[in-house]
């Protein structure tokens, strides 16, 4: 049984759209979107330039230009897929932070005989940082989500789990790390 809608008021009239003007409307909204998306490639792009006008060493601007459009490719696929392949989706990411954070310790690891630190000195050490950071970052929200996921499946008798206790080698690792 469903109830009655509410009574209207004289003044409460709603206006029907037209199949016109709601694709007017579609398509306003449509190129704001790709108005805004080509102002940040614009910027984007004005960056690179930026960049490579002002270093000295074809290897940066190469290493740049990869990773700006592996940020481009990786920001389109993401907000192209609709909501409902999201959880797919966060695994085929989390394979993809994977090969990032191997590509950024590679990153690290190229030259590291000439230098004694562990901060990093050159273009590509920062950028090798910065992207295993990043990877860091999505690997551990992906399985803090896929998680949270399993966990909808879990019954209450199920016993439970000490994942938490993974935390101790962590601590354990990066203190060694950052007193070394």
């Amino acid at each position: 049984f469903n109830p009655p809608p509410p009574p209207r008021k004289a003044g409460d009239d709603v206006a029907e759209k037209t199949e016109d003007e709601l694709m007017h409307e579609a398509n306003e909204k449509q190129n704001a979107l790709f108005i805004r998306n080509a102002g940040i490639a614009s910027l984007a792009a004005s960056a690179l330039l930026a960049f490579g006008f002002n270093t000295d060493s074809h290897d940066s601007v190469s290493l740049m230009a990869t990773f700006a459009l592996a940020g481009l490719a990786g920001y389109q696929v993401v907000w192209g897929v609709a909501p409902a392949l999201h959880s797919p989706l966060m695994a085929v990411t989390n394979a993809i932070s994977g090969m990032t954070a191997v590509g950024g310790m590679l990153l690290l690891a190229n030259g590291a005989s000439e230098t004694s630190g562990i901060i990093p000195d050159s273009p590509s050490h920062w950028m090798g940082a910065i992207a295993t950071t990043l990877s860091f970052v999505n690997i551990v929200g992906g399985f803090l989500i896929t998680g949270k996921m399993l966990d909808l499946f879990r019954r209450p008798e199920d016993p439970k789990e000490f994942f938490e206790l993974y935390a101790i080698p962590s601590a354990l690792l990066i203190t060694g790390l950052g007193a070394s």
